[in-house]
């Protein structure tokens, strides 16, 4: 069995895959706001205003969650710094 320690998060490679993931779920989630199963503010909107609404959604969503995940890595950075990183064990299976 062989023991890691996390020391470090990588802030340019979050930013570098992340921002695709939480576009996808942004856009997840906004369709189910503005289209599918919409607010009552979203269903009082034209379907022009919505989808504008669905686009700017997504894009403050996306940057928003990379904000936060870079606040949580400069965090863990700094706690791990001072007090040790997550510890891990990895097995090779079989």
């Amino acid at each position: 069995m062989a023991t890691y320690e996390l020391k470090k998060i990588n802030i340019k490679s979050l930013v570098k895959n992340f921002p695709i993931v939480f576009a996808v779920v942004g856009t997840i989630i906004g369709l189910f706001t503005f289209f599918i199963v919409p607010t009552e503010v979203a269903s009082t909107l034209t379907i022009g205003t919505r989808f504008l609404s669905w686009i700017i959604f997504i894009v403050l969503y996306t940057l928003l969650m990379v904000l936060g995940l870079m606040i949580i890595s400069l965090l863990y950075n700094w706690i791990a710094g001072m007090v040790g990183g997550v510890i891990v064990d990895f097995e090779e299976k079989q």
